[in-house]
């Protein structure tokens, strides 16, 4: 499988490029919308009839799933405590069963790049977690033939994935890639 994504900063641009991208010829199950919560993907969902991932939901859900299957340990250590006023004492503190403190018990401070990588986008979790944290939009398409099927050495790319491409950048993609 092969994939294209494209980010976007409005929703109109995302709507518009669904309608291009099922004009030439792709289905819904080959598109796939990535968006920060349910305020950015309503209005999507409703003019494409596509489902959008909301990232900010699945980060909490993980986080959740996360926490319920024991990963984290609430007040599991005994720690002794400096800087106190007065003598030196002893705190509970959070711990993850790794050692973190139960704060950090996700990598990135808000869980969005466990739930990018959750939905397969870890290639290009640098550029889409920034992007998803700012508002932005990512439409991917995905295919089965591979990024060359139908290219020749030196000629024009004519993959559904060269087709995807064009049409993210005529509805205004403010980051294209292959993942």
């Amino acid at each position: 499988m092969a994939k294209k994504l494209g980010i976007f900063k409005t929703e109109q641009e995302v709507i518009d490029t669904v309608a291009a991208l099922e004009q030439a010829g792709f289905v819904p199950g080959e598109l796939q919308i990535i968006a920060k919560d349910g305020e950015h993907s309503r209005r999507i969902e409703a003019e494409t009839d596509i489902h959008a991932d909301e990232v900010m939901e699945l980060a909490r859900t993980n986080g959740s799933r996360m926490m319920d299957e024991g990963t984290t340990i609430a007040a599991a250590a005994v720690m002794p405590a400096t800087g106190m006023t007065g003598a030196g004492g002893w705190s509970a503190v959070p711990m993850t069963t790794d050692g973190l403190l139960a704060t950090n018990f996700i990598s990135d401070d808000d869980g969005v790049s466990h739930a990018l990588r959750a939905l397969g986008l870890d290639k290009a979790e640098d550029e889409s977690r920034e992007a998803i944290r700012a508002g932005s939009i990512i439409v991917v398409v995905e295919t089965d033939e591979s990024h060359t099927m139908m290219d020749k050495e030196g000629g024009p790319k004519l993959a559904r994935l060269s087709i995807a491409e064009s049409v993210f950048r005529n509805q205004g993609a403010v980051h294209i890639a292959d993942i």
